[in-house]
């Protein structure tokens, strides 16, 4: 079970849970945001415009062949269908998409 030092919150159920974000800390560690060509399997860790580690999922800096759509600007908007973001840990890739479930509403 996660540590917490955060306060507990109370449910309208009645069960208590921890603060989301302080749960997820220990998890986060390690991870860097990425993008993957499932295509190729080409990965690129996230860039800021300085060519420095982001802390999010930032279209700097990646290959102009991942790139469909740019604003006036010149910078990426939109990425080829192929291309998804993700995390990059020791033990490699981790897409997104394959690693949330969200509850459904009842």
């Amino acid at each position: 079970m996660l540590q917490n030092t955060e306060h507990k919150t109370q449910h309208r159920s009645g069960q208590s849970s921890t603060s989301v974000i302080s749960d997820l800390k220990p998890v986060m560690e390690g991870l860097f945001p990425a993008f993957r060509d499932t295509k190729t399997g080409e990965v690129h860790l996230s860039l800021d415009q300085d060519g420095k580690l982001a802390q999010d999922h930032s279209f700097y800096n990646l290959p102009n062949h991942w790139i469909s759509d740019v604003d006036g600007l010149g910078d990426a908007v939109t990425l080829i269908p192929t291309v998804v973001a993700g995390y990059w840990r020791s033990t490699g890739f981790i897409a997104i998409a394959k690693q949330i479930y969200l509850p459904l509403d009842s």
